[in-house]
């Protein structure tokens, strides 16, 4: 979560969500508190990292990793894994790797707001939505960098045609699949944004924020 909000558009969803708690904070309630306005965007960025921490530990516990392991090397061969490890030590692959990470780090992001969000709408929180999701926030839009880097990669992909690459993007591929088919449907169903953020609350009123 750290490394995501590190980023250009992680840092423009920390400056949201600061302007968004510094609207509805109890003014009465920071003076009692002794919390200044000015830290806000940093209590809402440490409040994220801990929340989005664990809604990704919590979506990870979905997945059977015997399941994972069974279905992957079903696909691939039973050295799969190994394969997979072995090949991110090439320089294409590598390099792919990173042209990749900005748009697997926007994911994250999005997916941990929209459903702090959808939570906090649930819950009665008066907190106006930060997700890019909600629309309307011009800012985030040209901070996300998945379109660039979308087009970076098929530029890359275009002009590289190592076997490593090669193998890598199927294998990669082959353990999404995997992946998808190891989490737990009945789990799944029941997991929603009361799942992740539950108790949120408490830390919200920590900052007057109710």
């Amino acid at each position: 979560m750290r490394e995501a909000f590190a980023s250009a558009y992680g840092q423009a969803l920390a400056d949201g969500l600061g302007e968004a708690l510094h609207n509805a904070a109890d003014p009465a309630c920071l003076d009692s508190k002794k919390v200044k306005s000015a830290e806000l965007r940093q209590r809402g960025l440490d409040l994220m990292n801990k929340w989005g921490t664990r809604m990704l530990e919590q979506s990870a516990s979905l997945i059977d990793a015997k399941t994972y392991e069974s279905k992957f090397a079903e696909s691939s061969g039973r050295n799969a894994t190994a394969d997979l490890t072995r090949l991110e030590a090439d320089a294409d692959v590598k390099r792919y790797r990173e042209i990749e990470r900005p748009i697997r780090l926007t994911a994250v992001l999005d997916a941990v707001f929209e459903q702090f969000d959808r939570y906090a709408a649930s819950a009665g929180i008066k907190l106006a939505a930060v997700s890019p999701l909600a629309g309307g926030n011009d800012i985030l839009l040209t901070k996300d960098p998945t379109e660039q880097s979308e087009k970076d990669l098929k530029e890359f992909i275009a002009t590289h045609h190592s076997p490593a690459l090669k193998q890598f993007l199927k294998l990669s591929e082959d353990a999404a699949d995997a992946m998808t088919a190891a989490v737990n449907p009945d789990q799944a169903e029941k997991a929603g944004p009361a799942t992740f953020f539950k108790g949120v609350e408490t830390d919200l009123a920590e900052i007057c924020v109710r």
